[in-house]
């Protein structure tokens, strides 16, 4: 079964990115390669490069606006390869036209499922770093060593496990020590890649990149379960059993549970009144002061809440207000520590099971610093807009537990993205804008598995989980799988089935 599972999401596709530092592009092997990737039908490739002269098609459109229906129909229907000469055109703004660029891009894969990218020598557009974090590997070619290892060397969002390194040789370590550290960790090193020729052999060089995206998918959902206890603690059972004839035994008191509680632990712990975060040199303080505002007080934050936060903060730890600071953003050094503590200025939610319904819904994502930015809403007013769940704001890729035992459904709309749905007898759970999906219809699901990872598929601001709630329903106005619900408020499924979540 789990052979299947990866098989299908292996299937799903991705982007994949080809760079050729100080050199032609070898736009016939790049154009063979993702033929060959999608199983020799028609193929897409995005080129930035600025190095070709050969004219291709401009549909000038993809980070200003949504494809429409005939030009989606235009690729589907194409016969031949696409090559799309996007080096005009992109923006320098970040946020509203990348998502715009990853929702074409989206559409698109409905009828291209692995689609390319050719980068150009410069990387310096903070568009193309965006780009290489969705990226399922990147290809660096060419007959440039020394201007290939300078390009690796100077753009670090491009060192990552699924970088594959055509060249022979490796960057100087003493000159290019952080670009050979990276090759050597990389999956470009296995035997399948270093005896390809991709030039000559595009169907075999799909193959071995079609098993670095499984592998990929595999470092992002690793074992779980009696599995990964079982490896992890292995090295410790092999001890003890050899340790044990020469161990006294000593009388216990069986009183004393040497287990550790965790929902109780993490109960104590969200209740404790201020926590210290490590800056890894890329997280915002905005960020995880819209985390910590909601974990001490259950609020969904407005700029001003967040901004007068953060002030507050940086004060109390001694910080500078500027610190940091870029493009609006207060992103600490690498390695800057900050103490958030409860902010008693500002009034608590209504009704204290809101909190306990907060603290369960940022449990089912597996990531340390999600949080709630909005609520249910019936109907639109003034103040909001309509709503059918709560969103939960999380890091791109984080896993998404299940949070009871029932059977997956899927489907995909073009405003929910990804989307999966946990029904059992009485009610369902779904979550859209799912990146990964981790279960196939009708699959049987345990409670605490991951079921898919959080994405920014549909129509979304942000990477963030939409989870709506319901009651199966003969006449519900709603569908999953086969089955039919009516949809209410997440706060009050929570009050009447009195979950848990254990972690």
């Amino acid at each position: 079964m789990l052979t299947r599972v990866l098989n299908y999401l292996c299937k799903q596709g991705g982007l994949g990115l080809f760079a050729f530092p100080g050199d032609e592009v070898d736009f016939e092997s790049v154009n063979k390669v993702a033929q060959a990737m999608n199983g020799g039908a028609s193929f897409v490739v995005f080129d930035f490069s600025h190095k070709s002269l050969q004219p291709g098609n401009h549909l000038k459109t993809f980070f200003k606006r949504s494809l429409t229906n005939e030009e989606i129909e235009f690729v589907r229907n194409s016969k031949e390869g696409l090559v799309f000469r996007l080096n005009q055109e992109l923006p320098t703004e970040t946020e509203q036209h990348f998502r715009t660029f990853y929702r074409n891009m989206e559409s698109i894969r409905d009828a291209v499922p692995y689609i390319f990218a050719i980068l150009p020598d410069d990387l310096s557009q903070p568009q193309f770093q965006r780009i290489a974090s969705i990226a399922k590997f990147t290809v660096i070619a060419g007959n440039n060593l020394e201007q290939a290892s300078a390009y690796l060397e100077d753009n670090p969002f491009l060192r990552n496990p699924s970088l594959v390194w055509l060249f022979k040789d490796l960057p100087n370590k003493k000159k290019f020590r952080n670009a050979y550290e990276a090759v050597k960790r990389s999956y470009s090193r296995c035997r399948e890649i270093r005896k390809c020729d991709w030039t000559r052999k595009p169907e075999k060089f799909a193959n071995a990149l079609k098993l670095l995206v499984k592998a990929g998918i595999l470092d992002k959902n690793p074992l779980d379960g009696f599995l990964r206890i079982f490896r992890n603690l292995y090295p410790l059972f092999i001890l003890v059993v050899v340790a044990i004839p020469f161990l006294i035994p000593s009388n216990l008191d069986v009183g004393v549970s040497h287990v550790r509680e965790r929902a109780l632990e993490r109960d104590r712990l969200s209740m404790a009144p201020s926590f210290e975060y490590t800056f890894d040199g890329k997280e915002s303080m905005q960020r995880i002061a819209r985390y910590a505002i909601g974990r001490f007080k259950s609020l969904i934050t407005d700029e001003s809440m967040v901004k007068e936060y953060v002030q507050e903060t940086l004060k109390e730890n001694g910080y500078p207000e500027d610190l940091g600071l870029l493009n609006d953003r207060n992103i600490p050094p690498e390695g800057t520590v900050v103490k958030f503590s409860k902010p008693e200025y500002m009034e608590a939610s209504a009704s204290d099971s809101i909190g306990n319904a907060w603290k369960y819904w940022t449990s089912v994502v597996s990531d340390s610093i999600a949080y709630l930015t909005e609520f249910y809403h019936e109907k639109a007013t003034k103040e909001f807009r309509q709503h059918n769940g709560i969103d939960v704001a999380s890091r791109q890729g984080a896993r998404i537990l299940a949070p009871f035992a029932a059977k997956a459904w899927t489907s995909k709309d073009e405003r929910g993205g990804i989307i999966i749905g946990l029904v059992r007898e009485k009610d369902v759970v779904l979550f859209m804008h799912c990146d990964q999906l981790l279960y196939l219809d009708g699959q049987e699901v345990m409670q605490g598995d991951p079921i898919a990872t959080v994405g920014v598929t549909g129509h979304t601001t942000g990477p963030h989980a939409h989870i709506v709630t319901g009651l199966i329903d003969p006449n519900g106005d709603k569908r999953i799988g086969n089955i039919k619900y009516k949809v209410i408020d997440p706060i009050k499924w929570y009050y009447r089935f009195k979950p848990t979540l254990s972690r």
